[in-house]
């Protein structure tokens, strides 16, 4: 199977913290959650994987390119990474301008432009709000919008850094369908999240991080029968139980 993502004997160091002898892949096509306690490395992690941080040792390969300086353009062009607070994204004035930021980075005439804002606005549901003012937007539509303005470049593969965090039952179950329908398109996708709930009912494979080792990377099933790996998601019934009647699984 074609790798998308994949992570060898990778190591980093940063004051005390370090990444010890990392391994996973993630495949085309695949929806893959990074799950580990905070500060077991998950965030770094996507850094390296995005050239933002540079490892001790080790590779990573996003479609058999290996991340390294003279191969970040093209790399970054292929994945996508969403913040897990829209207002570390949103930097321009109005969402027409922010979401048109990356197709006018790639050099895309206005034409273009024009076509991928509208494109990626109505794959979010914002489409409506193309003139609105960023600071306007509430947490949920900023984290859209922000969504928005890395699909209109057409990225492989996203990088979602607790893509559900702080937001509605009505606004997550739009995400998991927006997420679904890109993935859908072939986009494969590889997110950090503490919440069991997705684990069980939205997600191929799971990879767990504790305190900078790999400890698991495989079928989601399985992680969680072993009360070590399944220790690592936290305790979330509740919200399990009133997200499966809001979504009318009950």
């Amino acid at each position: 199977m074609t790798c998308a993502i994949e992570i060898n004997n990778l190591n980093f160091s940063y004051g005390t913290f370090s990444l010890q002898d990392v391994c996973m892949s993630l495949h085309l096509g695949e929806q893959k959650a990074l799950v580990g306690l905070n500060g077991s490395g998950k965030t770094t992690l996507f850094k390296l994987i995005l050239g933002l941080l540079e490892p001790t040792s080790g590779t990573i390969h996003i479609f058999e390119r290996k991340v390294e300086r003279e191969n970040l353009w093209a790399i970054r062009k292929d994945v996508g990474f969403l913040f897990q607070s829209p207002e570390d994204q949103l930097f321009a004035p109005t969402v027409w301008e922010d979401v048109a930021f990356g197709p006018r980075n790639l050099g895309m005439t206005e034409e273009e432009v024009e076509e991928r804002v509208k494109w990626s606005l109505d794959v979010v549901g914002m489409l409506d709000f193309i003139n609105r003012p960023v600071n306007q937007l509430s947490h949920g539509q900023a984290k859209r919008v922000a969504l928005a303005g890395i699909i209109a470049m057409r990225p492989k593969i996203l990088l979602l850094d607790e893509p559900l965090a702080g937001l509605d039952f009505p606004m997550i179950s739009a995400m998991v369908d927006i997420i679904q329908n890109l993935r859908g398109e072939g986009i494969s996708v590889l997110y950090t999240t503490h919440n069991l709930f997705f684990l069980e009912n939205w997600t191929d494979s799971m990879a767990v991080l504790h305190e900078g080792r790999m400890i698991y990377d495989g079928p989601v099933e399985q992680a969680l029968k072993d009360p070590n790996i399944s220790h690592q998601t936290g305790d979330w019934d509740e919200l399990r139980c009133r997200m499966r009647r809001y979504r009318g699984l009950d």
